[in-house]
């Protein structure tokens, strides 16, 4: 009896795949199935971020716990004409790479980091950036009934309209914030006296929020920012700790599931891949 093409096969597929992730090598996987069959399942079949909630959900506890964001980028360095491909910078590289970003949201209790749903920056098929993909998965999550204690992101995420969003959702949220942001009206945040404990002040284009300075590896300092002003430095620092889960998720994600080694040039299969 031939195997019938799905999901739930491509999925298993990609468990037992020890490097080679192509159809060729799926179809000698199921050696009852054509590599044609593979292809045209992953060319005619539209699976969509949904889908990740509708595995995730059993696993997320609809109560307290830290919804985190950041994005990462699927590198294609050979493959300036797969669709979905552009050029972004890449942390760890230090540079310009060829790829396909990809922005993450998770769940994590502290203990388990659950990811609950992604978007793919492609504003030449749907005119949406980074920042309005964080907005909908803000909204989705809000939908979905999760109530975090806090949403953390980095710097990159901490426009005053996606702070403003978050705070209309009802929720706080932990983020950094760069040097040069002006608080008080007309001050900088270099140029600001931070005491230990924090310091209270107006966000320009935003409004109340508690700081506090850190000094990190190299002598950088950064400032760690929340709407939630009766959080201590500790609380401030220690939530926004929970952020790292994110960076190893993409990490497992690349090393353990193939997400990079999808060969094919179509930018739906590449999407069904990821």
């Amino acid at each position: 009896m031939k195997n019938k093409m799905c999901k739930e096969m491509y999925c298993q597929f990609l468990l037992a795949a020890q490097g080679n992730f192509t159809m060729t090598a799926m179809a000698e996987t199921f050696n009852t199935m054509a590599h044609d069959k593979i292809n045209r399942w992953t060319k005619e079949t539209k699976l969509t971020p949904a889908i990740l909630w509708e595995y995730s959900r059993y696993l997320v506890e609809k109560k307290p716990g830290y919804l985190i964001c950041d994005d990462t980028v699927i590198e294609k360095e050979f493959g300036k004409d797969i669709e979905l491909t552009s050029k972004h910078y890449s942390p760890s590289d230090g540079k310009y790479v060829n790829g396909i970003n990809v922005t993450s949201m998770l769940w994590s209790d502290g203990n388990c980091h659950i990811p609950t749903d992604y978007r793919l920056y492609a504003p030449q098929l749907d005119g949406k950036t980074k920042n309005d993909h964080f907005q909908d998965m803000l909204r989705s999550a809000k939908d979905r009934g999760i109530k975090p204690k806090a949403v953390l992101f980095d710097s990159w995420y901490a426009s005053n309209n996606n702070l403003k969003t978050i705070t209309q959702h009802g929720w706080t949220w932990i983020t950094e914030l760069k040097k040069n942001r002006i608080v008080n009206h007309e001050i900088r945040l270099e140029d600001t006296e931070i005491p230990e404990e924090g310091l209270i002040c107006h966000l320009r284009g935003y409004g109340w929020i508690k700081v506090i300075k850190r000094v990190i590896k190299d002598n950088h300092v950064g400032y760690l920012a929340t709407n939630e002003i009766s959080f201590s430095a500790s609380d401030i620092s220690q939530g926004y700790a929970e952020r790292w889960k994110v960076e190893e998720y993409h990490r497992g994600l690349k090393q353990a599931t193939g997400v990079e080694e999808c060969q094919a040039r179509t930018g739906r299969i590449q999407r069904n891949h990821i």
